[in-house]
Formats: C-alpha cells, sequence, structure tokens
C-alpha cells in the first residue's frame, strides 16, 4: 500500500516547480528591454515514480507517480545567429571607423567648394600671368606675394588638420586596445565563475548572456574566433594567437613605434609578436592612421615641396626690378644641416646618408632628337628591399621616350625637362619609411646618358654611381649647387614660407627673364623693366608643364588625383559601412525573435503557472481534508 501522506509531497513538488516558474517569467519580464538578455524557459519533467522494476516491489498495479520537478532552466538562443552577428559586427565598426575619418577628411580639403588648395593654386598662377603683363608694377608684384602667403597658410592648415586628425585616430587606437585588454579580462573572470557553477551542475544563464555580451563589443573591435570545442573552458582567438583560454589571459601591449615617429602598434605580450588584425574598428583605425591619412600627408607633403622647388628653380633664374638674381622665392627647410646634403638618419650623432631631393643637369638638350648612345640606367626602389631597377636606352631613343620609361617604371625617382630643356631628376615619397621621403637613393649609367649627354653624374659605371648611403657623394655630381634640392624637413607642408628677401621687397620678385650677353647660354643680365618673361614662365611651369609631382605630370594631374582617390575611398567606406548596418540590422532582429522576451507571451504563461500553482494549492488542501477525515473523525 502507498504512502497515506504522498499526495501531500506531489502538491507540495507542483507548488515549488510552478513557484520557479513564476520567478522565472518575473525574470523575463524585468528584462524585457535588456537586448543582451536571453529569455529563460523553465523546463519541467516528471519525477522518477515508486516501485522500480524488481522481484520485491509491492503488488500494485503500474508504476506510482511522484509529480513534477524541475530538469532545467534553459536560455533559449541561437549559436549560429551569434557567429553571424560576430563576424558581420567586426566587418560594420571597420567600415564605421573608415567612414568617420574619411567624412572628416574630406571636410578638411572641402572640395570643391570653399577656399580650397586648388582655388588659391589657381589664384596664385594667375597673379603670375597678371605679373607678366605688368612686369614694372609693384602692385601686381604684392598681388603675387599674397596670393602666395594665401597658399602656403593654407598648405600648412590642411597639414596641420590631417596631422591632428591622425594624432585623434592614434589616441583612439590606444584607448579601444586598453578597453580590449578589459574585456579579456572580463571575459577570463566569468570564465571562472561559469567553469564553477557548472562544476556543481548549474546553468549560469546570467553569466552566460553577460560573456556573449563581451564577446559582441570584442568582436567590433576586432575580429576574433570563438573556440567551443572543449565543453570545460571558452577560448577566444585573435587570428592564430588565443586571446582567452578558459581563466588564462594573453594580454596586449601598446606601444610606440619609432619608424612611424611613434604611432602605437599593438604587440603581445608573451612573445613580442605584432598583433595581426583583419577587421574591426581597431583595424579599421589603424588603416586610417597608416595608411589613409598618412598618404594623404604625404601627397600634400610632395605638392608643396614640388610647387616650391619648381618655383625657385625658375625665380633662381629671373631677375628682379631691382636686378637682384639667384633668390629663391619659397624657403624650403633642408633635413640636412650642412650645403653637402649629409645627415644623421639613425640618430647616434654621425652623419650617415646624403640626402638629395633633385638635381637637374647642366646641358640643354632637344628632347626630341635620337641620343645617339646606348646603355643602362640603374635606380633603386624605394622600399624595405630597395630592388634594383634597370631602365636601357638605345641609340634611337629620344630623351622624351627615355623621361616617359623612367617615370613608367616607377623607382622612386621622377624625370622631367626643366624650364631650360635640362634634364632634371628628383625623387619621390618613400614606400619603406616616411623618414626616407624624398631621398634620391641610387643613380647609376653603365653609358654616356647621364654623364656626358645631360651633365649630371661624374662618371659613368659603378664607380661614378650616386648612392644616399654614402657621404660626399654630391662630389658625384657634375651640377651646380644652385642646381641641386637638397631633401626638405620633415613634413615640407608644415612650413610652406616666403623667403624673407621677396616678403620684405616685392621688388626681388623676379619677373623677368634676363638676356644672354657674351653666347654664354645663359641669361646673365636683366631684361628690362618690362621683362615679364619669368613670370610667365613660373605661370606655366606648374599648371601646364609636365613637371612631374610624384608619378603626375602636372600640380593639377596631381591634385585631381588626390582629391578623386579620397572621394572613392569616402564613398567605398560609406556604402560598405551602410550595406553591413543594414545586414547587423536583419540579424539583430532575427536574434530577437529568437531570444527576446514578448510580454504577451509572458503574461499568458505567468496566468497559467497561476493556476497551475493554485491548483497545487487547492490539492494539498484537500489532501489535508482527507487526512483530517482519516485521523480526527475515523474513530467518533
Amino acid at each position: 500500500m502507498g504512502s497515506t501522506f504522498s499526495g501531500l509531497e506531489i502538491g507540495k513538488r507542483g507548488l515549488a516547480a510552478h513557484q520557479q516558474a513564476l520567478q522565472t517569467t518575473g525574470h523575463n519580464i524585468s528584462n524585457a528591454d535588456n537586448k543582451h538578455y536571453s529569455r529563460q524557459r523553465v523546463v519541467m519533467q516528471a519525477t522518477d515514480p515508486l516501485y522500480e522494476p524488481s522481484l520485491n516491489r509491492a503488488h500494485v498495479p503500474g508504476q506510482i507517480g511522484q509529480g513534477v520537478e524541475i530538469a532545467s532552466i534553459e536560455r533559449v538562443r541561437d549559436n549560429f545567429i551569434d557567429d553571424r552577428i560576430i563576424e558581420t559586427s567586426g566587418v560594420k565598426d571597420y567600415w564605421a571607423a573608415k567612414n568617420e575619418y574619411l567624412y572628416q577628411a574630406e571636410n578638411i580639403f572641402n572640395e570643391p567648394n570653399g577656399t580650397t588648395l586648388r582655388t588659391l593654386m589657381d589664384k596664385f598662377w594667375s597673379s603670375w600671368e597678371e605679373l607678366a603683363n605688368y612686369p614694372e608694377d609693384n602692385a601686381h608684384r604684392s598681388v603675387v606675394l599674397e596670393k602666395a602667403q594665401g597658399l602656403g597658410s593654407r598648405v600648412e592648415d590642411v597639414y596641420r588638420k590631417l596631422s591632428q586628425l591622425r594624432d585623434q585616430a592614434n589616441r583612439e587606437i590606444e584607448s579601444h586596445a586598453m578597453h580590449l585588454n578589459t574585456i579579456g579580462e572580463n571575459i577570463r573572470t566569468l570564465n571562472e565563475r561559469i567553469a564553477k557553477s557548472e562544476a556543481l551542475g548549474d546553468r549560469p544563464n546570467d553569466l552566460y548572456d553577460k560573456r556573449d555580451s563581451l564577446l559582441q563589443e570584442l568582436a567590433s573591435l576586432t575580429d576574433i574566433n570563438i573556440g567551443r570545442s572543449d565543453e570545460d573552458e571558452l577560448m577566444v582567438f585573435i587570428g592564430q594567437q588565443i586571446l582567452v583560454q578558459g581563466g588564462k589571459l594573453n594580454k596586449i601591449d601598446i606601444l610606440g613605434n619609432p619608424s612611424k615617429d611613434g604611432l602605437l602598434d599593438l604587440y603581445w605580450q608573451v612573445t613580442g609578436d605584432p598583433v595581426l588584425l583583419r577587421k574591426g574598428r581597431l583595424q579599421g583605425l589603424i588603416e586610417v592612421r597608416d595608411k589613409i591619412l598618412g598618404e594623404k600627408i604625404d601627397q600634400v607633403d610632395s605638392l608643396a615641396v614640388n610647387v616650391m622647388d619648381v618655383i625657385n628653380e625658375i625665380h633662381k633664374d629671373g631677375f628682379g626690378l631691382n636686378g637682384n638674381t639667384n633668390l629663391n622665392f619659397f624657403d624650403i627647410r633642408s633635413l640636412a644641416l650642412n650645403t653637402f646634403g649629409e645627415y644623421d638618419s639613425d640618430g647616434d650623432g654621425q652623419n650617415d646618408i646624403s640626402a638629395i631631393f633633385r638635381v637637374t643637369g647642366k646641358n640643354t638638350l632637344d628632347p626630341d632628337r635620337p641620343i645617339g648612345i646606348s646603355g643602362t640606367m640603374t635606380f633603386v626602389r624605394p622600399d624595405e628591399k630597395e630592388t634594383q631597377v634597370l631602365v636601357p636606352y638605345s641609340a634611337n631613343d629620344t630623351l622624351n621616350g627615355i623621361i616617359k620609361r623612367i617615370n613608367a617604371s616607377k623607382v622612386g625617382v621622377v624625370a622631367y625637362m626643366n624650364h631650360d630643356n635640362q634634364l632634371a631628376l628628383k625623387a619621390t615619397v618613400a614606400e619603406d619609411s616616411p623618414k626616407k621621403n624624398f631621398v634620391l637613393r641610387h643613380i647609376e649609367d653603365s653609358g654616356d646618358l647621364l654623364v656626358g649627354l645631360t651633365g649630371i653624374l661624374m662618371a659613368s659605371g659603378p664607380s661614378g654611381a650616386y648612392d644616399y648611403k654614402r657621404l660626399g657623394e654630391i662630389t658625384k655630381l657634375q651640377s651646380k649647387p644652385e642646381d641641386i634640392t637638397l631633401t626638405p624637413h620633415f613634413h615640407p607642408s608644415s612650413h610652406f614660407k616666403i623667403n624673407e628677401h621677396i616678403a620684405n621687397n616685392v621688388a626681388n620678385i623676379a619677373a623677368a627673364r634676363g638676356k644672354d650677353v657674351g653666347g654664354t647660354g645663359d641669361y646673365n643680365s636683366p631684361g628690362g623693366h618690362k621683362d615679364g618673361r619669368n613670370a610667365l614662365l613660373v605661370a606655366s611651369s606648374l599648371r601646364n608643364n609636365p613637371v612631374m609631382v610624384d608619378y603626375s605630370k602636372t600640380t593639377d594631374d596631381f591634385y585631381n588625383s588626390l582629391i578623386s582617390k579620397l572621394g572613392t575611398e569616402a564613398r567605398e567606406a560609406k556604402q560598405e559601412w551602410g550595406i553591413q548596418t543594414d545586414l547587423m540590422t536583419e540579424l539583430e532582429n532575427m536574434r530577437q525573435s529568437v531570444m527576446g522576451v514578448s510580454l504577451d507571451e509572458e503574461m499568458a504563461n505567468m496566468v497559467q503557472f497561476q493556476h497551475s500553482y493554485n491548483a497545487s494549492a487547492k490539492m494539498i488542501n484537500t489532501m489535508n481534508e482527507i487526512l483530517d477525515t482519516i485521523i480526527n473523525r475515523l474513530g467518533a
């Protein structure tokens, strides 16, 4: 015979189970607005019955049920959707970082409206054209000075704002990297707490939610892979390196990189290896800082130094209203502190390189005539390997054809014919280090093109080659000191200044071309107050003539390419960010449809559990009345 009090135990279990179900429903309702909360569901099952099959079991029909018990409280979540959200989150925030900074970069250049570099350059060239018509007029000279100062101020302003934007990205990288370590530590702590709870047989659903929220936040910063194959510990990978393994954390150090002006890079604390990222906001910021903004700063520097140098080259050959000549129009600060271009590149106190930006040959030539000689020029590409590049020439080649061949090879050296039809070679932005920008690396000729024909090198072959890694290399060049421009100080766009002799006296502006007295082939005497030919040369040199600003033929080509690429990059970032944002919204909606709390559903559950609770209580009351009858009234 079964126990007289078994009905009370069944009712008690029903009360306990449905009370827990009501508490879980209340927990769901209170977290209805928590987007990281996964709704929880009570899983009930029948308690094991009495009388398992055996020979000594009581002779009663069937098994006797013992009521209900809670098997588990599980959270409703889809890991496949979570993994897609984690992947998409990294991509979305990668493009978000690019979109934000490219938008700000576009505002700095402010094209096509407003006071832009393009409009100021146009006004500057126009002022030289006006001066060519009225070379004897000091008012027009003052306009040239004013437009030059306005252009200089705008160039410096663009550089300063781009540098500030890059510094802002650098600070944000530091902040996010520190936060990444904090998130990693929080995940590690949660892993320990979860492991302890699971060891006791519990399901810490709320801790799971907190960890999943941190994983998504981490995924927005960098690309992560989550290892769930081991039931005892969760692992988080960045690339192939483990960030978190159960209760262990591999921290990331944030250190300044000397080769990048002290900008911060990320390294694994244990190994010292760089952290390799592919997506996430951190990677977006690093690409913006190092590639996009770094490239834009280099391009503004290139524009500045080339504008200043080309105008100086022409201006030095002309004559001012007062007869003065051989004056620079712009003041270019040199990297080297001596006239030989020797510079200490590694900071050990000893000069170790020769830093020259441009060298011009001394011979005037017809660039369309066959050169009549053959040979091979050797240059060094400005990359980390400093690869040698050979540029051959033959007797039937013209100088213009050879110039195109040099420029098409993109070896860090560009060639052009200057205003006197002399061959000029100058350096471009470096690929390996910004500290080597505008440094001619290697010039060598096996034949006589750069020696006898153009008058650049003193001798042919390896012994006569110019190489920047040696000192005293300026002696390898035939060119006069005024035909050699030393490498400018870092970021020439930060110092776009007028020569003080010009700023203090506009009569020194060399608008006159002069005349050749004595048949020397040189314009060695003033040509009179009405001579404005040199001003016309300046106006056309940067507007029409292929003076090569990096690998672009003219300043207009170069600036148009800069703005066009910036616009394309900004448009791509905005488009991709929009696509990923829409995808993220769709995935979030899918996830909320699975794990989100529905108040209508929870209210229905609450009513159901309340009725079940009341029924269990009614059953206990009924059993109490039955027992009261048996115990107190049966003997009456």
